[in-house]
C-alpha cells in the first residue's frame, strides 16, 4: 500500500470538514447503538444493527465518491492510477471511522473519571448509561463498520473508475 497517498487522504479528507465532522457525529452515534446492543442482545437479535451499520457505512462510501467526482478526474488527468484513487477513498473512510470510535472512547473515559471524581450523582448516571459503551463492544463494533464499509468502498471505486479524466476540463 502506498502510504504516502494514504496520509494524502487524510488531509484530502478536511478539505470537506464539514462532511467529515457531521459523518464522525454519525459514526459516533452508531457506535453507541450499535455497541450497546451487541452488549446486551441475546445472540441472534443483533442483525438489525448490523444492517444498520452496514447501510450507513455504505452511503458515506458512496457520498465520498459522488462529491469527490470532480478531484478524482483531476487526480485520474495527472496520471492517478484507480488503485491510488481507491487507496485515497479507504483513507478518508477509515479516518472518519476511527475518528469516531476515539471520540465514544473518550467521552466513555471522561464520563466514568467525572462518576469516580464526584460520586453517584443521577445526571452522570444517566449519562454513562446514555453513553459509556463496555470495550468488548466497541471494539467489535469498529470492527464490524470497517469490514461493512467493504462493498461501500466497492462500489464507490466502481464509480470512481466509471469518471472520466476529461470531466475535469469541462467548464460546469
Amino acid at each position: 500500500m502506498n502510504l504516502r497517498i494514504f496520509f494524502k487522504s487524510v488531509k484530502f479528507a478536511f478539505r470537506a470538514r464539514r462532511r467529515v465532522i457531521s459523518f464522525i457525529i454519525i459514526y459516533a452515534i452508531l457506535y453507541v447503538l450499535v455497541g450497546k446492543e451487541l452488549a446486551g442482545a441475546p445472540i441472534g437479535l443483533e442483525w438489525p444493527w448490523i444492517i444498520l451499520a452496514f447501510v450507513v457505512s455504505t452511503i458515506y462510501a458512496i457520498l465520498i465518491s459522488q462529491f469527490r467526482r470532480r478531484d478524482i478526474a483531476i487526480l485520474k488527468c495527472v496520471s492517478w492510477g484507480n488503485q491510488d484513487i481507491m487507496i485515497l477513498l479507504i483513507g478518508e473512510v477509515v479516518l472518519v471511522a476511527l475518528a469516531a470510535f476515539f471520540v465514544v472512547f473518550q467521552l466513555s473515559i471522561e464520563v466514568l473519571g467525572l462518576i469516580a471524581y464526584f460520586g453517584d450523582i443521577a445526571f452522570l448516571l444517566d449519562i454513562q448509561r446514555l453513553i459509556v459503551v463496555p470495550v468488548a463492544p466497541m471494539l467489535t463494533t469498529l470492527l464490524l463498520v470497517v469490514v461493512l464499509q467493504l462493498p461501500g468502498l466497492g462500489l464507490a471505486q466502481y464509480r470512481a473508475m466509471k469518471i472520466p479524466p476529461m470531466r475535469a476540463l469541462r467548464e460546469e
